[in-house]
C-alpha cells in the first residue's frame, strides 16, 4: 500500500481486537495486518497512531476506531 505524500488527506484506521490482541488493522478499508503499528491516547482525549509510516491524528481529522472482534462482527469502542 502506497499512502500519497501530498497535502494531508483524512484517513481512517479501523483495528480489530479479538481477547485483547489485535487480529486485523485497515487503513481507508484496506488490510494492513500484521504489520507494526502504535496508538497512543492523548490526555486531551485525542487519538493519534503510526502505521506503514503513515502518521494519523484524531486532532487533524482522521479517524481511528477501535473494534471489539473480528472485521465484519465487530462493534467500535
Amino acid at each position: 500500500m502506497a499512502f500519497p505524500t501530498a497535502p494531508h488527506e483524512n484517513y481512517r484506521l479501523d483495528v480489530y481486537l479479538v481477547d485483547g490482541r489485535a487480529v486485523d488493522a485497515a487503513v481507508n478499508g484496506e488490510s494492513v495486518f500484521p504489520t507494526w503499528f502504535k496508538l497512543e491516547f492523548k490526555e486531551t482525549g485525542e487519538v493519534s497512531a503510526k502505521i506503514k509510516g503513515l502518521k494519523l491524528s484524531s486532532k487533524r481529522g482522521d479517524t481511528i476506531a477501535i473494534h471489539n472482534g473480528p472485521p465484519g462482527t465487530s462493534q467500535s469502542s
